[in-house]
């Protein structure tokens, strides 16, 4: 019913968290769930084998984030897409909460949840709003849109500047916003070109080479921490 759009460069140990919460996920995972990592590091294959988890190890470098998002999309088999970046993480009733949302309230284009939990230095500090909460669009929304050529705040564009009938959740929050890290975050540059976004993120994230054989792990108790606010 479901596709997880993960993108990821270069941060394969929080790649491997983000599957992590897709894997814990609190219901069983439908046969048609699916997380679909598309991964455009030239030197690196990642590997994991799940029936739910598919890598798209492509081998040419995509010239903006908007245009790999677009192509990604396209790669799900499902006609819902939930948007996760590589250093984020679903609750555990996410994909729940979102399949709940879609059979009460059909119709809508974008089903965003209300808020997130924001985290820092993988610490819990606060409930938060972002422009992407946990947004989950339909595949003909985004079929119907046109993507802007950017790196940075895409998310708002494709959100917001296509008059789509949005419906925002009541439910429990569906994602863990993660700042801090010692990683790059691109909605910390700003205003800057695709280019000069793609060039510093291979100044300072990780440069190991060849096959990477995932392991799905969580290197703190996210959910416990959570647990305390809910």
């Amino acid at each position: 019913m479901i596709s997880v759009l993960t993108l990821s460069y270069k941060r394969h140990h929080f790649l491997e968290e983000a599957i992590q919460s897709f894997l814990s996920q609190e219901d069983d995972l439908f046969v048609e769930d699916e997380m679909v990592i598309i991964n455009d590091n030239l030197d690196v294959d990642y590997i994991f084998e799940h029936p739910n988890v598919r890598i798209i190890n492509h081998k040419e470098r995509f010239p903006s984030i908007s245009a790999k998002l677009e192509w990604g999309y396209k790669q799900c088999k499902n006609s819902f897409i939930y948007r996760l970046d590589d250093d984020d993480l679903l609750t555990p009733w996410a994909l729940t909460n979102v399949k709940n949302d879609i059979r009460r309230h059909p119709g809508f284009e974008i089903y965003r949840s209300k808020g997130m939990y924001f985290f820092s230095d993988n610490i819990y500090k606060t409930e938060s709003s972002n422009v992407n909460n946990g947004n989950m669009y339909t595949k003909e929304y985004l079929d119907r849109i046109k993507f802007p050529d950017k790196s940075g705040d895409e998310d708002a564009n494709i959100t917001f500047d296509h008059q789509a009938q949005i419906y925002e959740s009541k439910l429990k929050h569906t994602m863990i916003y993660r700042w801090g890290m010692n990683t790059f975050h691109i909605s910390g540059m700003g205003a800057q070109s695709s280019e000069t976004i793609l060039n510093q993120a291979d100044k300072v994230l990780d440069n190991t080479k060849g096959i990477i054989t995932l392991h799905p792990n969580f290197k703190e108790d996210y959910y416990g921490q959570i647990s305390k606010t809910n």
